[in-house]
């Protein structure tokens, strides 16, 4: 699967260069509540799986810059996220992900390839479970 962009400070983000890890995509917005209650959940379950091949990005829709960097701060949330207010990142995704509504996350596997759908705001329970069990499945062509 692809997706790349511009992240919020300016950086190139593209997850291609992340083949091997468990990629976790979660689609946010300041303004969105269930949003919020999740941030707190997707910062630390990000920052437990850091060391074992796990990389979170975030994708931000219909924020300015300045709104999303301190909604990243105030939930302490150290993971790149995609500026998307031109709608390319979610048009790439759009195989996986719905139309509308957010939040969202999606959970690859260390081969790029969708594992996982959350609708709606995500449990602790329920990402981390989601994120061992692809964790644990073997990669395609490993024996």
């Amino acid at each position: 699967m692809a997706l790349s962009g511009t992240g919020l400070t300016g950086e190139a983000i593209d997850i291609a260069a992340w083949r091997g890890d468990v990629v976790v995509i979660n689609v946010w917005g300041s303004w969105c509540a269930p949003c919020r209650e999740e941030a707190p959940i997707l910062a630390a379950t990000s920052a437990a799986y850091a060391d074992q091949g796990v990389r979170f990005v975030g994708i931000n829709v219909r924020d300015n810059s300045a709104a999303a960097i301190a909604f990243e701060e105030s939930y302490g949330i150290n993971y790149p996220s995609i500026d998307d207010s031109n709608g390319k990142a979610l048009l790439s995704l759009a195989e996986h992900l719905p139309g509308a509504g957010v939040p969202v996350t999606l959970l690859l596997d260390r081969d790029g390839r969708p594992a996982a759908r959350v609708l709606g705001a995500v449990q602790e329970s329920t990402l981390t479970a989601l994120v061992d069990t692809v964790l644990a499945a073997p990669i395609a062509g490993s024996s």
